[in-house]
């Protein structure tokens, strides 16, 4: 990749040279290290220094979009850049690709083939981290779910259970009530056939002595 950027600074210098032969303000340069600085310029500047001419026009058919991609892979990238050894190299080898022929024909859809196909795997794994948020999401949802369900059941099996103790509660309660009411019937019963028998023998007695009293 080192010699992709020593020819990208070599042609930015030819076009400043040539530029400044034709007695025409140069492109911007921008390719040399900032005086005040002493760092690079950034790979949107080097882009721009290349390919742009004076009127804000392109030397080449996809310059805009190149540029746009340079500015989106500078911020999804920002560490990657950061960390290489060249960062404005890495930052150029991401957008244009690594093998020597995406450094040939620059302006044709296969530069830019590269560049598109990160942004797509790109827009791919974020489709795929929001499905997977989506289904965890969905799965603590379907969890708490069951969970409510599962303490409404619990709660359900308690309340009939204390439902059942209650009434065989009730039950037994009447049962004992149905009991003492049939000890007393029969107490009252027997009282009662008792007291007839009583009169009946009674009766009976005093009888033959009223029939013995009235004999001539």
């Amino acid at each position: 990749m080192h010699w992709r950027w020593g020819q990208l600074l070599e042609q930015s210098r030819e076009r400043e040279r040539a530029a400044g032969a034709a007695g025409e303000k140069g492109d911007g340069g921008g390719t040399d290290l900032d005086p005040a600085t002493g760092e690079w310029p950034s790979a949107m500047d080097v882009w721009k220094a290349m390919y742009q001419k004076t009127d804000g026009t392109w030397s080449v058919p996809n310059g805009e979009e190149i540029l746009t991609n340079l500015h989106d892979v500078a911020e999804t990238e920002q560490e990657r850049i950061a960390s290489a050894a060249v960062p404005l190299a890495e930052h150029f080898a991401l957008v244009l690709g690594r093998k020597p022929n995406h450094s040939r024909g620059v302006g044709v859809p296969a530069v830019n083939q590269g560049a598109q196909e990160r942004h797509r795997l790109h827009a791919q794994a974020e489709i795929a981290r929001q499905h997977a948020d989506n289904a965890r999401e969905h799965a603590a949802a379907l969890e708490a779910e069951v969970q409510r369900l599962t303490q409404a059941n619990m709660q359900l099996r308690d309340d009939m259970q204390s439902q059942r103790e209650e009434l065989a509660s009730q039950r037994r309660t009447v049962e004992a009530q149905n009991a003492d009411m049939e000890r007393l019937m029969d107490q009252k019963l027997e009282e009662r056939m008792n007291i007839a028998l009583a009169r009946i023998a009674a009766h009976t007695i005093s009888a033959p002595n009223s029939t013995s009293g009235n004999t001539p």
